[in-house]
């Protein structure tokens, strides 16, 4: 269970690795309840979308120029059967109207087919995005500051102030990471935000991804800052019960553990502590189960 090219705006001096006990001055947030009910209530899901976009604006107007998001309540995570792709999309939406509220002109980017002639590949959660995007209605006011129609890769690097780029993913026989080292290269200095990116290596047969360049690739991504964090702790494999939520944001510079208890309209986050850094899977299960 389970960064920046320049310092966190919000940066605090190192110290030790030990959750801090809750407190009335760090209550926590309100966590939605009943996150296995599904589709998820509007007002839920917009609980999710302003929590993610409040650190992805805080992050940029703080400079930082190179940042991702980590969003998966069960409607966004697309390793369940309830991922729904509307709902990354109105992230999306929300994310870039919030830009474009601040003045910044924004290029929504999803990686193109990957491979040629009939080997040609695209991961199945990003299969028909980019129409999607083309036939989306945006918030009045920012006509012309919305581009939803960029891809990822050099060519697409131009002609806007911030770059979205969503759920960019390796499959197997292909990475996406070269695409995005390229768009870096000539981006520059402006902002670009991954939303829900997945670059783990994915082995194939003809040793895309090996052992050799890894450490290179592992760096590439480890260079991206996390800014938001949010995912459910179940007992893998399974997604129920929740036993718990993990969260952090940009603006708080926390990363926050919380407990499930109670049922139905019993139901609610608990916060059990706050960390400097991620805890581990270990110091989670120790925490909620001690």
């Amino acid at each position: 269970m389970r960064a920046s090219t320049t310092a966190p705006a919000f940066a605090r001096p190192a110290r030790a690795r030990r959750a801090s006990p809750k407190s009335r001055a760090n209550a926590g947030v309100d966590v939605p309840t009943l996150l296995n009910n599904v589709p998820h209530a509007r007002a839920t899901r917009r609980w999710f979308y302003e929590d993610a976009t409040k650190s992805i604006v805080a992050a940029v107007t703080a400079r930082e120029r190179r940042i991702k998001i980590k969003s998966e309540f069960p409607e966004l995570n697309v390793n369940g059967d309830v991922y729904r792709v509307g709902t990354t999309l109105e992230l999306v939406r929300e994310t870039a109207a919030a830009l474009a509220r601040d003045g910044l002109r924004v290029k929504i980017c999803v990686q193109r087919s990957m491979g040629q002639g009939v080997f040609q590949a695209l991961p199945l959660s990003l299969s028909g995005v980019s129409k999607l995007l083309g036939m989306m209605d945006w918030e009045p006011g920012t006509e012309g500051m919305i581009d939803p129609s960029g891809g990822i890769g050099a060519a697409d690097g131009e002609g806007a102030d911030c770059f979205i780029l969503v759920q960019p993913q390796n499959i197997v026989g292909y990475s996406v990471l070269p695409y995005i080292e390229e768009m870096e290269a000539v981006v520059g200095d402006k902002p670009m935000i991954m939303i829900n990116p997945r670059l783990d290596d994915v082995q194939s047969a003809g040793n895309v991804m090996s052992v050799r360049g890894r450490k290179e690739r592992m760096d590439a991504v480890a260079a991206w800052k996390e800014v938001y964090h949010f995912r459910l702790l179940y007992r893998k494999p399974y997604f129920f019960p929740i036993y718990g939520a993990l969260r952090f944001a940009y603006y708080e510079n926390e990363w926050e553990l919380y407990k499930r208890t109670g049922a139905r309209e019993l139901e609610q986050y608990v916060l059990l502590g706050t960390y400097p850094s991620e805890p581990t899977p270990d110091e989670m299960t120790k925490k909620i189960w001690g």
